[in-house]
């Protein structure tokens, strides 16, 4: 048996934020209530159920790079489109376009100051397909 990731659940003070944000990286959540009364929006991506939940209590996440932080990846079809939805919601960018080996990606903060990297395959005009 292999170890696969199940889910992605995120805790947020800014529901509302963390859902558009989201949602402009082409993540589908969707309302989800399982009769608990704590009323959250999630999506699957593939094998993996993404959710985000409003927290108990306010704060931010840990910077980036730092102790107790978290990164998630995502590739979009299009870095460029991604980017100005995300910059129209005021999403402050940590790490500026750059060419990697598996594409070109930005890292953004989501509302709560989480990393994200978000990642286009091929999109940098010398980069070889893979």
């Amino acid at each position: 048996m292999v170890t696969e990731v199940a889910s992605l659940v995120l805790f947020t003070s800014r529901l509302d934020e963390a859902v558009a944000f989201y949602r402009a990286l082409g993540v589908e959540l969707e309302a989800e209530d399982h009769g608990d009364g704590l009323v959250h929006a999630a999506t699957d991506l593939g094998d993996v159920h993404v959710a985000v939940l409003p927290a108990s209590t306010n704060g931010e996440h840990p910077p980036w790079r730092g102790a107790g932080s978290t990164f998630s990846g995502f590739y979009v079809p299009s870095l460029d489109e991604t980017l100005v939805a995300l910059t129209a919601l005021g999403t402050e960018v940590l790490l500026d376009h750059q060419a990697c080996e598996w594409g070109c990606r930005v890292v953004v903060a989501d509302p709560d100051g989480r990393a994200v990297e978000v990642n286009q395959r091929h999109h940098c005009p010398d980069q070889p397909p893979r």
